[in-house]
């Protein structure tokens, strides 16, 4: 019995170190090289021509067909390119991985061993981005370790009585074998996986070709399911958009080819006699069909999405995110980014409709915006919770120092921003408080008030073009003039606690007197504090913190 097992622990074995070994490699070389990549798509997606080969390298630089959607994506709501060369992007993210599939054809043991020595001597000696350098040769060699167990363990699975005659049943029903490639990828989440079963299958003569052909048609479909079914749930129509047309393209060219599996066969087998680098050929020349059959009318698929799939009206009271799609989180530079964009919206947002709103109050005494300042309150915490819960979830995914540091950052500056969201209520309430028991202030004492929060108002803007631009001379600029708000401050408590109050009464008496005098003071306090956290943030942008 147990020996009876023991090639199929010995395939699974292999199966998990090759899994692992692509999961390593992916994650390893997204912190060693995506801020630069990046920056390189970014000015290769410029032409619709380009975008093919930018799908084509990004996948294989990350051995991640769903990193190169989510980063298509943010370029597309970010206006960096077109949905018309996002789409190309996503047909070049199949080559991309055709070519992945093709590397690990290639029988690289002995250079596989080689390269985990030198990655493990990297991830240990190395420092900081060449230690995820050593991790990725490390996922490299272990891609070819699990190859190798995979491969040897697959020719006793023949005298397995069961495991043969479903193989055989494959390749004489055809869609039964599109069926079972679809669903095996969707399961393992990875159609590189799946390809690796079939080469090591293949290799062993366990499956021939017409089993191949079908398996390949259904891996490729397979490997949209998981993008598709989470665009389900995102914001932006632009994801929606993307996983559709990426499942659309390869369940219709599956259909096109199926009729011809037998001339698809021979083609494949033309190209060459070894039956593990016929499956790599096979997963190549259905991508290079795709890119052939869609590209040139990539524009005008764009365009039909967008009129099938509008963008949709959201009511004003509705709160969503602008920037963040959940699905960048396995991409952590772009998540980052998105991250960043949010908080300097919810900034924008406290500065538009809170510190704004109040400088009119204390202006024109307009009591009507009381209630606009409170619904904005309910919107900074709810902005403030969300953003924070997406920075948590991120902070699981194997930061970099670098990201891990700047994803702390921002989490210091978003609980400044509740906190000044906070403190527009105080403020608030004592108006509120005054109006409530008629207590009234002086001409004088209100143009103090405007006075000091004027200048905290402007220093809370500069902070704001800091913030947008990671500006360390906005930043400085903010610190340096706190003296100057200091003394206004004391300036104006002890003018408050000096004066005897009793002409700005409506009836004399010490009580009133004692309240008004405490919530002017209550004020000053609540000004203040707006100016000690927009310190804080200048504080980080400067890096001082």
């Amino acid at each position: 019995m147990i020996a009876s097992l023991t090639p199929i622990l010995v395939f699974l074995g292999g199966l998990g170190l090759f899994m692992y070994g692509v999961q390593t490699t992916s994650e390893a070389l997204q912190k060693f090289a995506a801020n630069q990549l990046k920056q390189v798509l970014h000015t290769l997606t410029k032409r619709d021509v380009y975008a093919v080969l930018s799908g084509v390298m990004m996948t294989v630089a990350f051995q991640s067909s769903a990193a190169t959607t989510v980063l298509v994506v943010e370029f597309v709501n970010a206006g960096m390119m077109s949905l018309g060369q996002s789409l190309g992007m996503v047909l070049g993210s199949a080559v991309g991985t055709s070519i992945t599939i093709q590397l690990i054809a290639f029988k690289f043991i002995d250079i596989a061993l080689g390269a985990i020595f030198l990655g493990f001597t990297l991830s240990i000696f190395g420092k900081k981005k060449w230690k995820h350098l050593g991790q990725a040769l490390v996922g490299f060699g272990l891609i070819f370790v699990g190859m190798a167990y995979m491969s040897n363990a697959s020719a006793p699975l023949k005298d397995i009585p069961e495991i043969y005659v479903f193989l055989a049943r494959l390749g004489a029903e055809p869609i039964l074998a599109v069926i079972v490639g679809l669903a095996l990828t969707t399961a393992l989440q990875s159609s590189t996986a799946v390809f690796a079963i079939m080469m090591s299958l293949a290799s062993q003569h366990v499956i021939g070709l017409p089993a191949v052909i079908p398996l390949v048609l259904g891996a490729h479909i397979g490997g949209t399911i998981t993008t598709l079914l989470s665009s389900f749930t995102a914001e932006r129509m632009d994801a929606k958009r993307t996983a559709i047309a990426n499942t659309g393209y390869k369940v219709i060219a599956a259909v096109l080819i199926y009729p011809f599996l037998s001339q698809f066969a021979q083609l494949v087998q033309w190209s060459t006699g070894d039956l593990a680098r016929q499956v790599a050929n096979a997963h190549l020349f259905f991508a290079l069909f795709m890119v052939v059959l869609f590209f040139p009318f990539n524009n005008w698929i764009a365009k039909g999405l967008e009129s099938i799939l509008p963008d949709r009206s959201t009511p004003k009271t509705s709160f969503k995110f602008h920037f963040i799609d959940e699905a960048s989180i396995e991409f952590p530079p772009v998540a980052l980014r998105q991250s960043w964009q949010e908080t300097y919206a919810l900034a924008a947002l406290i500065e538009e409709q809170m510190l704004s709103k109040v400088l009119m109050i204390l202006k024109e005494g307009e009591t009507s915006g009381y209630e606009e300042v409170r619904d904005s309150e309910v919107q900074v915490d709810w902005y403030f919770r969300h953003i924070m819960r997406f920075l948590s979830s991120l902070s699981q995914k194997g930061l970099t120092e670098e990201q891990e540091d700047e994803g702390i950052n921002m989490q210091f500056i978003l609980k400044e921003l509740e906190h000044i969201g906070d403190t527009f209520i105080g403020i608030i309430q004592i108006l509120e408080k005054l109006e409530r028991e008629n207590l009234k202030l002086s001409k004088e004492e209100w143009g103090n008030f405007q006075e000091l929060y004027e200048q905290v108002a402007t220093h809370y803007r500069i902070m704001l073009q800091a913030l947008q631009a990671w500006d360390i001379q906005s930043a400085g600029a903010v610190i340096r003039e706190r003296p100057e708000v200091i003394r206004l401050q004391r300036s104006l408590q002890f003018q408050t606690l000096a004066q005897s109050g009793s002409s700005r009464l409506l009836e004399n008496g010490s009580r009133e007197e004692e309240k008004l005098r405490y919530a002017v003071l209550d004020m000053l306090d609540l000004i203040f504090s707006i100016e000690d956290h927009a310190i804080n943030i200048s504080q980080v942008i400067l890096g001082i913190v």
